[in-house]
């Protein structure tokens, strides 16, 4: 007789979508792309200096969101 315990029998756990390795994914294939094609691929009208303080900002506000949070 088989133990419950054992991974024959563990219910199966959905996994969640984690958004900081999905961003970190995207972001890498668009760096690559741009390294691929010697910086033809882009969007013209976005500055990669905007788009960098523009990410910075987001993850200090998610920090200092975070840090506020209750702790439980």
């Amino acid at each position: 007789m088989a133990d419950r315990n054992t991974p024959e029998h563990a219910p199966e756990r959905r996994r969640k979508l984690d958004p900081v390795t999905l961003v970190a994914g995207i972001a890498s294939v668009l760096i690559a792309a741009y390294v691929l094609t010697d910086g033809q691929f882009g969007v013209p009208f976005l500055d990669g200096r905007w788009l960098l303080a523009g990410g910075t900002a987001v993850v200090g506000a998610l920090l200092l969101l975070s840090s506020l949070r209750r702790k439980r």
